[in-house]
């Protein structure tokens, strides 16, 4: 049985009133008459919630939002409780399509693996949920492509994973496309540099040593994996590998990304459109689940 209590109810009104117009200050009076409370409840619950700083009361004894709701702001933004609001988000898109997913994040120049449906990558029985790899070239890019510049920039001035046989040139215009169009698209490819092969490596748990001389072999890696243009032709065939969209936090800064993994060499380009349109579309509600536009 639920059982509510009304003097808390009465709390949450307050700061939701509050909230409500946040450029705005209250009065008592106003505070009481747009809640239908009485003046003496309604002076108590402010002066209990202003000697905690979640409201603060000026000379002219109106009323806003305090400073410790920004510490409990912070604490949400950066706890699990926003990972709970996307993960359903990300399993209506795998039941909707069918194809696996994966969502992921940044943090601490690593690339974390925070949730997935389906295989994360081809053949590969493993969870990898939890699983990091390096925020480096060429691992990462749909990771920081819609962030901003500077983080961009921080991305291509750390050493490679492997050597770059193109400039950032050819970065740039895989980022520049993914933001025209809200996802970027790789495409299946007989390099051993692909995104899946290379991470693939570096999650399989040999040595060190041994990973970093196979990575020494490897070919340069040009991004021409990306495809940055869609054939005008409904049915022409795209190997499609991946499709990914950015997650934006209220800051507007990426905070996840959202991946499909097809994995068909056999897609149309109408296949990816409807792919890439659902796909964005999920981003999009992630993103206003967390507070963003």
């Amino acid at each position: 049985m639920d059982r509510k209590s009304p003097p808390t109810e009465r709390v949450v009104q307050i700061l939701n009133l509050l909230a409500d117009s946040p450029r705005e200050r209250l009065t008592l009076t106003q505070v009481a008459a747009g809640l239908d409370l009485n003046k003496p409840t309604c002076l108590g619950i402010l002066t209990a919630l202003t000697d905690a700083e979640f409201v603060t009361r000026d000379e002219g004894k109106s009323y806003g939002l305090g400073p410790a709701l920004l510490r409990l702001g912070s604490a949400a933004e950066s706890g699990l409780a926003n990972l709970d609001l996307v993960r359903p988000i990300v399993a209506d898109l795998h039941d909707l399509l069918g194809v696996s997913c994966v969502l992921s994040a940044t943090h601490g120049g690593q690339i974390v693996l925070l949730d997935r449906l389906g295989a994360a990558m081809p053949g590969d029985r493993r969870d990898l949920v939890g699983e990091r790899f390096p925020l480096a070239a060429p691992l990462g890019l749909v990771n920081i492509a819609w962030d901003h510049d500077s983080v961009i920039d921080t991305w291509l001035s750390r050493p490679p994973l492997l050597p770059l046989a193109a400039g950032t040139d050819a970065v740039r215009a895989v980022i520049d496309s993914g933001r025209e169009h809200g996802y970027i698209i790789e495409c299946l490819s007989a390099s051993s540099t692909s995104s899946v092969v290379l991470a693939t490596l570096l999650s399989s748990g040999m040595p060190e040593q041994i990973i970093g001389e196979i990575c020494r072999r490897l070919a340069p890696a040009d991004w021409s994996e990306f495809l940055t243009t869609m054939p005008a032709d409904a049915d022409a065939t795209i190997p499609v590998a991946s499709i990914s969209a950015p997650i934006f936090d209220r800051h507007g800064d990426q905070r996840y990304t959202l991946t499909l993994i097809p994995e068909r060499a056999d897609a149309t380009a109408a296949q990816c459109t409807e792919w890439a349109t659902a796909l964005t579309h999920s981003a999009h509600r992630a993103t206003v689940a967390l507070g963003g536009r």
